[in-house]
């Protein structure tokens, strides 16, 4: 078997969002698929019962057994079973056994365990205080999913700073639409514009971007710019870079420089954590690694820089040895040359 898990069943994509992308006059029926999502490796909560040592019945972990244990038989007795009695094969050690659990709410600082409706939705207006706030409070809150995604403006794309980004959607047309989906999709393409719209999702307010992608629309919601927290960014001091450094950091840059493939990135944490199930679900042993972090070394910038650079120039080992060979043939023969005409 291989170490990959697999997954059986056809995984098919749900409509997260359906209505309208209105252009100008122009209204697009429309439906939102998710794009991307991030695969994650889910595990749930156990209580782990070890089994008994002594009679190989399950047992709490912890729990002493309350069963009767027999008394010694006496030391002539014990001597004739061993001489008159087959071994008994060993025993299989019992597997613990694996359950579920469920999460409970517990008072904080104590160990009281809390009824499902005395538990309230608050918020700590200042330290140690709260206001509650009723469900039916929240529920008149929320926006209401709208079947209207109107669109405000066209902008260029580069304007928009990546980090304004939340989360990609497919937009596919209803059959009712597909001209104008067509229409706007392949005027985005030649303005070379996105388009900015607004419209309400699972009861939040959502800004989205629209723009063409290789064959149809895609759809971005964003942040709001009160949720960017742009002043928590660093703030770089480029008056320490000296200029023959920047000199080499952009030779590194271009040497490195390569079309963009995501397929070549992988989710390496996540296969290693699915190789681990599966070789547990066959029984077989799994290798514990301990990684140790080292420690930065203090460089001098340039001089790293000159040996990176070095480095993505060096040929490789097989093609570097048939020169050596060659040079050491071209001298050995001028040498023999010049010792003739001695």
């Amino acid at each position: 078997m291989s170490d990959d898990l697999t997954y059986t069943g056809e995984r098919m994509a749900s409509t997260v969002w359906r209505g309208y992308v209105t252009f100008g006059l122009i209204s697009i029926p429309v439906r939102l698929y998710r794009a991307a999502r991030a695969e994650r490796v889910s595990f749930r909560r156990l209580y782990r019962e070890e089994p008994a040592q002594d009679t190989g019945l399950l047992q709490p972990a912890g729990r002493a057994s309350v069963e009767a244990v027999p008394a010694p038989e006496p030391k002539a007795v014990r001597s004739i079973r061993r001489t008159e009695e087959p071994v008994a094969p060993v025993a299989e050690v019992p597997r613990p056994v694996l359950s579920p659990v469920q999460q409970v709410s517990v008072r904080k600082g104590t160990d009281e365990v809390l009824q499902e409706k005395s538990v309230v939705k608050g918020f700590e207006y200042e330290k140690d205080r709260f206001v509650v706030v009723e469900p039916e409070e929240l529920k008149s809150a929320a926006s209401k999913t709208s079947t209207q995604m109107e669109i405000q403006e066209f902008v260029q794309l580069s304007e928009i700073d990546p980090v304004y980004f939340e989360t990609s959607y497919y937009v596919t047309p209803e059959d009712a639409g597909e001209k104008a989906y067509a229409l706007l999709y392949r005027a985005l393409q030649t303005t070379g514009l996105v388009a900015l719209a607004q419209f309400a999702m699972h009861s939040r307010e959502h800004v989205v971007v629209l723009r063409p992608g290789r064959t149809g629309i895609v759809a971005h919601t964003m942040f709001f710019a009160s949720e960017v927290r742009g002043e928590e960014e660093y703030h770089a001091d480029t008056s320490a870079v000296a200029g023959k450094e920047l000199e080499l950091a952009q030779m590194l840059i271009h040497s490195l420089a390569a079309p963009f493939e995501p397929e070549k990135y992988r989710d390496s944490y996540r296969e290693r954590l699915e190789s681990i199930i599966a070789k547990k679900v066959q029984g077989e042993p799994v290798a514990v690694t301990e990684t140790v972090q080292k420690p930065a070394e203090v460089v001098d910038i340039a001089d790293a820089l000159r040996r990176s650079l070095a480095n993505l120039k060096k040929p490789a080992a097989s093609d570097e040895q048939p020169r050596k060979d060659t040079h050491g043939t071209a001298r050995a023969k001028k040498a023999s040359r010049g010792a003739g005409h001695k």
